[in-house]
């Protein structure tokens, strides 16, 4: 339903996302996975995240991981600061 208004990527897990300039995902309408490049804008960004109910949850947390590791931020450190 997004994809109307913003760029969607269905992606299995973190090792789909290549670096902050590739990733591989499930395009629908091609019914294959494909590679975007610069997928993920410069600067501040707000990424929502979508995952059905039979998808373990560690791959959700090492999925939001990722993105966290691509702006340069240890999520255990941010965790124990409490912000």
């Amino acid at each position: 339903m997004s994809e109307e208004k913003v760029p969607c990527y269905f992606i299995r897990n973190r090792s789909k996302i290549l670096s902050e300039n590739a990733i591989l995902h499930f395009d629908l309408h091609k019914q294959e996975e494909v590679l975007t490049e610069n997928w993920l804008p410069a600067g501040d960004v707000y990424l929502g995240i979508t995952a059905g109910a039979s998808c373990p949850n560690n791959i959700i947390d090492d999925t939001v991981r990722r993105l966290f590791e691509l702006r340069g931020v240890n999520v255990d450190e941010l965790i124990a600061t409490g912000a």
